[in-house]
């Protein structure tokens, strides 16, 4: 899993839900860019974010008030990519089930 949150957050929101995979830090969304999946955030979503008391700027490390695509990537030993599932849209998640059905797929 990759995020643009700062280790150190990153680090405590793994704690704080027990998780037991790697979250790795994407600096500056330089993967996420690299795939076409990274966002700005307009000027009226940034003030929702801030009124939740959501800094991005703080929380990933950078001004840029930038957000990837929420996106899974299932990618055989081989390094191919075998299946792929974005959306900007981010209340549209691909089901658990699909993405275990692609993994299943890969073995």
């Amino acid at each position: 899993m990759l995020s643009p949150e700062v280790p150190a957050r990153i680090a405590a929101m793994a704690a704080k839900q027990k998780l037991t995979y790697p979250i790795l830090w994407d600096e500056k969304l330089k993967v996420a860019e690299s795939f076409g999946l990274a966002f700005t955030l307009p000027d009226d979503l940034k003030q929702v974010y801030l009124g939740f008391g959501n800094d991005l700027a703080v929380a990933n490390g950078d001004p840029s008030w930038r957000l990837p695509v929420p996106a899974r990537f299932v990618i055989d030993r081989d390094g191919i990519v075998r299946s792929v599932e974005a959306d900007p849209d981010y209340r549209y998640r691909p089901e658990p089930e699909a993405t275990v059905a692609a993994l299943r797929g890969v073995g």
